[in-house]
């Protein structure tokens, strides 16, 4: 059971009793019973003549039949409901005749009347029920009868066109309605009905923001005519919560949209890739939050997502599991559990999003090696998906941010290439665009890969003609306001919808829920990710994303030993609690140039010579982070040196690197990379230090910490 505290407006109402609901058999029976039984009680008390009891029966009789007759019930029914008041009027009289109604002949025979018009009435309301059901089908088909013949007439007055109505279907929603057509023999096609729709909207003269739409029948002569007669601009449809209590499984089609038809519009997220569009405004976010809200349903995904822009999309999804973990005060998840948030990778940072797609390129390839078993077994090129092995669905918001800089486009490259090799391995990619014209998406092999296909709005018809070809609507008939949608997966014609509403607090309501269910990385992702997914929620990586610095309690919490939420033992806050990266987002101030600086450049020696130049002292060209620049300090200040050697032995057995050595010396000696570089590795070759790791991985140990030989080596 997950320990999550509910909301006081997610509680049920209390039960109570409905004093306008009607009678059944059994309460109408006992009902008139204890009625008559009462009535004749208090005219024998009261010395009522037996005849002013039959008077009262016949006018209840008259009474009832009046009302039956007004409500246009059967005349079975209503003969049935006299002969019962007659009845009860009649053993009334008898009872005040004869002694009153406290004998026992009066009451077994008011007994034996009462089980009789019980057992009567059953049989009697169904006869009614039915009799009414067949009532209203004749109007609804003398209704549908004469809407039939105005679409007749109407189709051949606007296309020209002699079409047979087969059916009529109004919508659940009470939205509009649907009509089938056949068109006729001789090679007349859709089209002349499809080219024609904004014509037959104003032959009906539809409100603004309704309109027609023609959707593909069982054959190609069959045509469904959808006509929206209702304007569901600033209606809101919730987001339904008690779904979420069921597990689902991402190997089924996953819920996007309430079709105007009342039907829901489904993506199949498992093999196909997806692109979502619209201005900002028309709900897009909305649009997918709701999306990660059906994935974190299931229990076989993994929900990464890459946001330029602060990392906004993600960062509600982590609300719930972080007041958890560091015991936020006044936070209703402070004394919850929340092993996992609901985002299982948040990217807000180029380098971070390289990070991510280097990580899933890699796992696409171990996978394709590591369960070639598991793909003969269950007879399939795919990978089956599964808890123990789940599909990846990276979200990319704002493709846009994506296409700003040159480091920035090297994202959607990597976007690509995981929609092109991944598919088989389950991992999938949604991008999020305002348009999905060539300056925001400059690389349309991620458009047209995409068979899942979603738009949220539109300013001109060529964009919505650029997302689903010539299928596309108009874009003023598309679109009722924010929360309208138009849907279309694997080529087919889109069709037109609304979204749910999702709340903050509904998400952190879903993040606690099914954060029990959220899967963990297999083994083979897991060794194939490496470092750049188990750190993912180290504070020198995520820490920007927070504002405050709350410690961790609990270490832990935040990075369990299967690697969900972090690295085996790199999970634990830094000394002093968990605390925010300054001026993460900050870029360096650009240096000022020298004038000399640009004249040595044209003074510079021409690039061939005939030998190369001596490699300098301490590069090593296998390690970028060794080479120099040529700006350096000529010497490093007095003592530099020893320091460094210092602190090569209070590293102990563990070693350090040049980096770390920098951080430490820099501030106090203005030594620099290279320059510690240049010393490890005389060290090195004197056997002062020991080299362990290559590249920028390196780490150097003092020969002092090395283990002994053994004797008589």
């Amino acid at each position: 059971m997950t320990d999550t505290k509910k909301s006081s407006k997610n509680k049920a109402p209390a039960s109570r009793v409905d004093w306008q609901a009607g009678h059944g058999p059994l309460t109408g029976t006992l009902n008139g019973v204890a009625g008559a039984l009462t009535t004749t009680a208090l005219g024998h008390a009261a010395g009522l003549p037996a005849g002013w009891a039959l008077a009262a029966g016949a006018a209840g009789a008259l009474g009832t039949v009046t009302a039956g007759l007004r409500k246009r019930v059967t005349a079975a029914t209503l003969s049935f409901r006299g002969a019962c008041w007659m009845t009860a009027g009649g053993w009334s009289s008898w009872a005040l005749a004869h002694g009153g109604p406290w004998q026992w002949p009066e009451i077994g025979s008011l007994a034996v009347a009462g089980i009789a018009a019980g057992t009567l009435a059953v049989g009697f309301a169904a006869h009614e029920e039915v009799e009414q059901a067949k009532r209203q089908h004749l109007l609804l088909i003398g209704a549908r009868r004469q809407l039939a013949a105005e679409w007749t007439d109407r189709i051949k007055r606007v296309c020209s066109v002699d079409v047979t109505v087969l059916g009529i279907e109004h919508w659940p929603s009470g939205a509009g309605y649907t009509v089938e057509v056949e068109l006729p023999e001789g090679g007349t096609t859709r089209r002349s009905i499809t080219d024609r729709t904004e014509a037959l909207g104003s032959d009906l003269d539809l409100p603004d923001g309704c309109g027609l739409q023609t959707m593909p029948g069982v054959s190609r002569r069959r045509v469904l005519i959808q006509v929206t007669t209702k304007n569901l601009t600033g209606q809101e449809l919730p987001f339904p919560m008690d779904e979420m209590a069921q597990t689902t499984t991402v190997n089924n089609p996953v819920p996007v949209a309430l079709l105007s038809d009342g039907a829901r519009a489904d993506m199949d997220l498992r093999q196909a890739s997806t692109v979502v569009t619209g201005p900002t405004g028309t709900g897009k976010t909305n649009w997918l939050h709701s999306l990660i809200a059906r994935l974190d349903q299931t229990n076989d995904v993994l929900v990464w997502v890459i946001d330029l822009n602060g990392g906004s999309i993600g960062l509600p999804w982590l609300n719930a599991w972080r007041d958890a973990q560091i015991k936020r005060p006044g936070s209703r998840w402070a004394d919850a559990t929340v092993p996992v948030p609901g985002v299982d990778w948040v990217a807000s940072t180029p380098a971070e999003a390289k990070r991510m797609l280097d990580a899933a390129v890699r796992i696409a390839k171990r996978r394709k090696v590591a369960y070639q078993d598991a793909m003969r077994d269950a007879n399939d090129d795919k990978l089956p998906v599964g808890p123990d092995t789940p599909e990846i669905v990276i979200i990319l918001d704002e493709g846009a941010e994506a296409a700003a800089t040159r480091e920035a486009r090297a994202i959607l490259a990597g976007v690509s290439e995981v929609v092109r090799i991944a598919r088989a391995m389950a991992i999938r990619a949604v991008v999020s665009v305002l348009r999905v014209t060539q300056d925001v998406m400059p690389d349309p092999l991620v458009r047209k890969m995409a068979s899942n296909r979603l738009a949220t709005g539109a300013l001109e018809d060529s964009e919505l003609g650029h997302l689903f070809g010539w299928r596309a609507l108009r874009a003023e008939d598309s679109f009722s306001g924010p929360g309208s949608v138009l849907v279309g997966t694997e080529g087919k014609q889109p069709s037109k919808g609304r979204q749910w509403r999702i709340t903050p607090d509904m998400i952190e309501e879903i993040s606690a829920i099914t954060s029990h269910r959220r899967p963990a990385l297999d083994t083979p992702s897991l060794e194939a990710a490496g470092t750049d997914y188990t750190d993912r929620w180290l504070i020198e990586r995520c820490g920007h994303l927070w504002a405050d610095a709350a410690p961790l309690e609990t270490a832990a919490s935040s990075a369990p030993a299967t690697g969900t939420a972090g690295g085996p033992g790199r999970g634990a806050a830094p000394a002093g609690g968990w605390k925010a990266t300054a001026h993460w987002d900050q870029p360096a101030p650009a240096p000022l140039v020298d004038p000399d600086d640009l004249e040595s450049i044209w003074l510079l020696p021409d690039a061939v010579k005939a030998e190369p130049e001596p490699t300098p002292p301490g590069v090593d060209w296998s390690d970028p982070s060794t080479w120099a620049t040529g700006r350096e300090p000529a010497a490093p200040e007095p003592g530099a040196r020893e320091a460094a050697l210092m602190l090569l032995i209070t590293a102990g057995p563990e070693g350090t690197g040049a980096s770390a050595m920098e951080k430490v010396l820099k501030p106090e000696f203005g030594t620099t990379r290279p320059t510690i570089a240049g010393w490890l590795k005389s060290w090195a070759e004197s056997g002062e230090v020991v080299r362990v790791g290559e590249g920028s991985k390196a780490r150097y140990v003092h020969r002092q910490h090395l283990p002994e030989p053994p004797a008589g080596d």
